[in-house]
C-alpha cells in the first residue's frame, strides 16, 4: 500500500507520472541528442532541463538531475511569468519525485505543498482537464519517444490548443506529432491532407521557424507532389548562414525524394561548414548509406561504396553509441562488403543487450537480422523465429508490419514446412492487435 506521500506524488503532473519508459538505450540516445543540441535548446530552455533531469535520474545521476531541475527552476522564477508559473509546477513535481526516490522525505514533501499552491494560483481553464502549459509541456515531452507516445501528444496539443487557439508553440507542436506519429499503412489520403494543413498553419503563423519551414516545403512534395528546387535550396543556405540545422533533416529528404546525388551533394556542403557535428555527419551517413542499399547487389561498385561507408558509420557509432540503427546499418554495409563475420558480431552484440531496448527498437533490431539470416543464407528457419519475435511484440511500428507481411507470404507460397505454424501463430497475433 502506498504511503501518502506517494499517493499524492502520484497525482502530480510531471516527467515521473507520464509513463515515458525506463528502457536505457532510449534514454542515453536521448540525453546524447539533447546535448548535441544544446545551442538550439535556448528556444526551449526549461523543458530542455526538465527532461534532462528526468533522463539523468532515471540512468541513475541523482546528482545531476538535481542540478538540471534547479536550473529550470531557476529560469522560471527569474522569468516571473504567468506562463512560468504554470510550467513551475511540473519542475516542482519532479522534484519533488527525485527527493522521494532519495528518500529525502521532508524535502520531497515540501516541493508537494508548493505544486499544490501553484495549482490554486494558476487553475485550469473552465472546460480544461490541465491548464495549456502543462498539457502544452505534457505533449512537447511526449513527442520525444515512440509513435504511440506521439500519438498522445497530438491529444495534448490538442486540449492546449482549446485554451490557446492562436498560440503557436502548440500549433508547432501539433504539426511535428501529427508528421511522426503514423507508419505508412496508416496513411490515407484524408490523413495526409490534414497533416500538410496542420504543417501549414503552423509554418504559416512562424515564417522565421526554419524547422517548420523545411518541414512544410518536404510535406507539399509528399502529399502534393509540389517541386520548389529553388526554396528548398534557400533553406539550405539559411541553414548554413545562420548554423541553425534543425530542419536539415528535412531539407535533405526533399533533395533524396528527388535525386540521392542532389542529397549527397547538398550533405557535403552544409559538412564542409560544419565539419566538427556529429549530426551533420551522421545525416551524411545516412545518405551515403541509402546509395548503397540502391545500388546492384552483389556489384563491385556497391562493394567498394559499401567500403567507404563502413569507415563514415564507424564514426557515427563512436559519436553516438546508443544509435542502434548506426549499428544495424553497419552491420548490413559489411554484408555487402562481403564481411558477414562481422556483421554477425555486431548482431550478437546487439542481441545481447535487447533488455535495454524500448519495443520499437526491438521490432527492428528482429526485423534486421531476420533480413540478414535470410539474405546471407544462414538459417532460413531462425529468420522466421525472429519475424515472429518482432510481430509478437505489442507496438505500432513499420517492422512488426513488415514482419507479419513477410510471414504472411511465406504460408501463401506453402513450401515451408512451418506454413500451420506460421498460420496460427499469425492468427493468434492478428487476434490481440
Amino acid at each position: 500500500m502506498d504511503s501518502p506521500l506517494k499517493s499524492n506524488l502520484k497525482r502530480l503532473e510531471c516527467h515521473f507520472t507520464w509513463d515515458l519508459g525506463q528502457y536505457r538505450n532510449e534514454l542515453q540516445g536521448l540525453r546524447r541528442k539533447m546535448q548535441d543540441g544544446e545551442q538550439q535548446a535556448s528556444i526551449r530552455l526549461i523543458h530542455h532541463y526538465d527532461l534532462l533531469g528526468y533522463i539523468q535520474q532515471a540512468l541513475g545521476f541523482n546528482t545531476e538531475a538535481l542540478k538540471y531541475l534547479h536550473k529550470a527552476e531557476s529560469v522560471m522564477q527569474e522569468q516571473g511569468t504567468e506562463e512560468a508559473g504554470v510550467r513551475l509546477q511540473v519542475n516542482k513535481a519532479n522534484l519533488a519525485w527525485v527527493y522521494f526516490l532519495m528518500g529525502e522525505m521532508d524535502k520531497s514533501k515540501g516541493y508537494v505543498e508548493e505544486v499544490e499552491r501553484l495549482q490554486r494560483m494558476h487553475p485550469a481553464p473552465p472546460g480544461c482537464a490541465l491548464h495549456p502549459e502543462v498539457s502544452g509541456e505534457k505533449g512537447w515531452t511526449l513527442l520525444k519517444f515512440n509513435k504511440s507516445k506521439k500519438r498522445q501528444a497530438i491529444d495534448y496539443f490538442k486540449m492546449a490548443l482549446k485554451a490557446e487557439p492562436e498560440r503557436k508553440e502548440w500549433h508547432k507542436g501539433l504539426a511535428v506529432a501529427m508528421s511522426r506519429a503514423y507508419i505508412m499503412s496508416e496513411f490515407t489520403p484524408e490523413l495526409e491532407d490534414e497533416i500538410l494543413q496542420k504543417v501549414k498553419t503552423a509554418a504559416d503563423m512562424d515564417p522565421n521557424d526554419l524547422f517548420l519551414q523545411s518541414l512544410y516545403t518536404l510535406k507539399k512534395f509528399e502529399v502534393q507532389a509540389e517541386k520548389n528546387d529553388e526554396e528548398v535550396q534557400s533553406l539550405v543556405e539559411r541553414s548554413i548562414n545562420t548554423g541553425n540545422l534543425e530542419g536539415l533533416g528535412y531539407i535533405l529528404q526533399y533533395f533524396k525524394n528527388i535525386s540521392i546525388e542532389r542529397a549527397i551533394q547538398e550533405g557535403q556542403r552544409v559538412h564542409e561548414t560544419f565539419s566538427t557535428s556529429p549530426k551533420v555527419f551522421r545525416i551524411l551517413s545516412n545518405l551515403y548509406k541509402w546509395k548503397v542499399f540502391a545500388m546492384k547487389e552483389n556489384s563491385q561498385e556497391r562493394k567498394i561504396l559499401s567500403q567507404k561507408c563502413i569507415k563514415m558509420f564507424e564514426k557515427v557509432v563512436i559519436d553516438y553509441p546508443d544509435c542502434v540503427r548506426g549499428w544495424l546499418a553497419l552491420a548490413t554495409l559489411h554484408r555487402y562488403a562481403h564481411n558477414t563475420k562481422r556483421a554477425n558480431e555486431i548482431y550478437q552484440q546487439l542481441l545481447s543487450e535487447k533488455d535495454d531496448l524500448p519495443p520499437h527498437t526491438q521490432q527492428f533490431l528482429y526485423y534486421s537480422y531476420a533480413c540478414h539470416l535470410h539474405q546471407s543464407r544462414q538459417s532460413r528457419d531462425k529468420s522466421i523465429n525472429f519475424l515472429m519475435k518482432a510481430a509478437e511484440i505489442q507496438n505500432i511500428s513499420e517492422d512488426k508490419q513488415k514482419s507479419i507481411m513477410i510471414l504472411e507470404q511465406t504460408v501463401e507460397n506453402g513450401i515451408n514446412s512451418r506454413c500451420e505454424e506460421i498460420s496460427q501463430f499469425l492468427k493468434r497475433v492478428l487476434n490481440n492487435e
